[in-house]
Parts: structure tokens; sequence; C-alpha cells
């Protein structure tokens, strides 16, 4: 047994509890309340943490992540062996920085899924949803002197499919590799080698075909969104989440609202572009275009109270490394939003779009013990969250994967 004592943000309540009790039993949570309210059995046995100048709050989700190791501090190699070995060390990176679950978009996601459940690598819990993908001449198509057989063989992230029938096929193919949501590419974006960010990719019927093939799997599909039209597209035809939504009208978020369609935010990336290093050309010229589009989307989509999950896009470059994922948070609070909402949005709300909020993603008794303990208050600087070093135990099930924080009578050892 474990009993944490000091504030408590449950990512439910729209305060902290100054003066609260956690007590982990086995992999879940038994109790969440005032100190004093819980009298565990055999409490000398409990591993106790006080935590005295902190906050005990639930693990970050990032529901939007790429583990394909391409562009990562840690790479040290370029073979698909060389980059699956990366994603396993930069796991640990994300458990660091406070991430306990995840939404992944890439060849590798079911895979490392399946390692971290069996224990034989430390990280976070993971949602695959395989390869993004994207039509030939769209945002997932970075090399058009290459045979489209050849892109879906080598890509880690992307795929190209053209016309129902492939769109279809492919479908299928992405649920047979391990996914458990599909990712599209409903417009172009400002990555991308050859479209243009207002480009509507898919036609209706592609995307029907999609969504009525991962509904036949009793899950959804969420599309990469820049521009508006490709936006509206999507929405119309079944999409389910909307991930980035850099142009959003006023339209948009009102069809969003109606069919009750989350956003996600990848809002660091989208703020911070223009300041980036070593982007292409191509990038640049597209990144200074848009501006703060990102941001009036966001504050129209608080407007129209749609529900915001925290996502990056981050990949451990240098330019987004995931010992600062934590960014996320204070970038939803430039768009008008409060720390608290800010939170829900990378705990709670993210945990629905994994489709498991009955499980974890806030601190309730019976859910999953999915927790972190930050140095500071959050509520008072949302940026503590946003430093690796700030982050000072992560749990993950009830199990210690970071102890900066101590513990008595045998507490204080990471697993």
């Amino acid at each position: 047994m474990k009993i944490l004592y000091g504030r408590v943000i449950d990512a439910i309540s729209e305060e902290a509890l100054e003066n609260g009790m956690v007590v982990v039993e086995g992999e879940r949570l038994v109790y969440v309340g005032e100190r004093g309210g819980f009298t565990p059995d055999a409490a000398e046995k409990a591993e106790i943490y006080e935590v005295e100048d902190g906050t005990i709050m639930p693990g970050f989700i990032d529901a939007h992540i790429h583990l394909s190791g391409t562009e990562s501090i840690h790479r040290s190699g370029e073979s698909p062996y060389d980059l699956l070995l990366t994603s396993v060390r930069d796991l640990r990176d994300l458990v660091d920085a406070g991430v306990t679950g995840v939404r992944d978009m890439s060849a590798f996601g079911s895979a490392l899924k399946r390692a971290v459940e069996a224990g034989n690598i430390v990280g976070p819990r993971i949602m695959p949803g395989g390869r993004v993908m994207s039509i030939s001449s769209g945002h997932c198509d970075f090399d058009p002197l290459l045979e489209r057989e050849e892109v879906n063989r080598r890509d880690l992230t992307g795929c190209l499919v053209d016309g129902p029938e492939e769109c279809y096929r492919m479908t299928r193919q992405q649920f047979r590799e391990g996914a458990q949501f599909i990712k599209i590419c409903a417009t172009g974006g400002v990555s991308s080698a050859i479209d243009d960010y207002n480009d509507v990719e898919f036609s209706p019927e592609e995307i029907r075909v999609i969504v009525e093939e991962a509904a036949r799997h009793n899950t959804y599909v969420t599309a990469h969104c820049t521009g508006t039209r490709g936006t509206k597209e999507a929405i119309k035809n079944g999409v389910r989440c909307i991930e980035h939504g850099v142009l959003l009208d006023e339209e948009c978020v009102k069809l969003m609202a109606e069919k009750e369609i989350p956003l996600v935010t990848t809002l660091s990336v989208s703020l911070g572009l223009a300041d980036m290093k070593g982007l292409p050309e191509h990038m640049m010229r597209k990144a200074a275009k848009l501006g703060d589009a990102s941001k009036h989307s966001f504050e129209l989509a608080h407007q129209y109270g749609i529900r915001v999950a925290l996502g990056t896009d981050y990949s451990n470059s240098p330019n987004t490394p995931f010992r600062e994922i934590g960014k996320e948070f204070y970038s939803l609070t430039r768009c008008g939003y409060s720390n608290m909402e800010a939170i829900k949005a990378g705990t709670i709300h993210g945990a629905c779009l994994m489709k498991s909020d009955t499980q974890f993603g806030s601190l309730t008794a019976g859910k999953l013990a999915d927790l972190v303990v930050v140095k500071g208050n959050p509520l008072e600087d949302i940026r503590l969250l946003a430093d690796a070093d700030k982050i000072s135990l992560v749990m993950i099930g009830g199990s210690i994967k970071k102890n900066l924080a101590g513990g008595q009578n045998g507490g204080g050892c990471a697993e």
C-alpha cells in the first residue's frame, strides 16, 4: 500500500483539495479525499509520501504523438530497427516528464504497447492508431520521386491511399496490425512537402468508407485538419475528432458542438513554429502565413464549449523534446483557458479519447493509479508542468516509475 498526503488535483473537481490523501493498493486507487478520511488496514506497512510543497495529480496524457524515432535526439541510425530502439528510449523520456498515457500514430505503436504491457520496457499506456492515412500528393507524401508502393513500405508514420477501395483495404490493414483508432489527413499541412494547408484531401466517399470500417471495429476516425473547408468535409462525413484545428471558423465549431466532436491541441508547435530552428524553407513560409490562427481557433472553441484534449505532435527532436512536453498546458492557457481547464485537457479529456476514462485520467477511487507529483502548485503557475525536473514522482498502475519524492517505511525506490 502507498499513501500520499498533500494538495490533490483530481481532474474532476473545479478546485484543488489542499489537505488531501491518496491511497493506492495494488494497481488501483482505493481512496482520494480529505486527509484522515480513510484508515487503512496495516498502515504501518504502507509507503508514506508527504508532499509538502507540491501537488498530487493524474498522470499526463498526450493525445497526439508519433513514436517513430525518426527525429529523436536519441536516434542511433536510420533503419527501422534503429528507430524502434530509439522509440523505446523515447518512452522513458515521456515517463520522466509525467506522461502516463499516449495516443500514438506510427507503425511502432502496437509493438510498443505490447512490450510496455508485458513489463519488458518502461513507458506510458499506449493507444495505437497505426500510420496516418493520406492521399497521394497529400500531407504524408514527402518524396514524390518514389513510387507509392515504396513510400508505403518505408514510411513509419504515414501511408498513401487513393480511391474508396484502397481506403477500405488500408483501414482493414491498420486494424490487422493492431490499430485501435484511425487517423486520416483531411487537409494539407504546414509540414507538407507538396500540398497547401488549404487543400482538401480525401473525397466524401473515401472518408465515409474509412469511417464505416472503423465503426465496424467499434472505434472512430480522427482527422488532421489545418484548412477550413477540409475540416468541414471531415466533420460532415463522420470523423469523430479533429486534430490541430488551425483554421476553424464559426461554422466548424458549431458543427463540432452539435456532434460533440472534441479538438486536440498541438498548440505549442503551432504557436512556436516560426521560432524553431533548422526547419525547411517551405515550412517556414507556411508558418509565417498562419500566424496566430491556431490561437483564434481555440478561443472560438472555448467560446462554444468544445471539449479539448491536450496533444503535442512532439517527436523528441531538439525543437520538441519530450522532457518539455508539458509546455502544451501553458500554450492552452494562452488561448483563454484556465489552468484547471488545461489540466483537465491533459488528463481526463485525453483518457476519453483513449476510450479509457472509466479506468484512468482522474484521481477517483476504483481507477488505475496513474498519477504524478509536481513540485509547486500548477494552478498558480501552469509552467511548472513544462519541466521534467519538476515532476518528482510518476506512478503507472500503482507501480512507481520515477521517484525523487522520497518516502517512508520502504518508500522511495523506483521500479
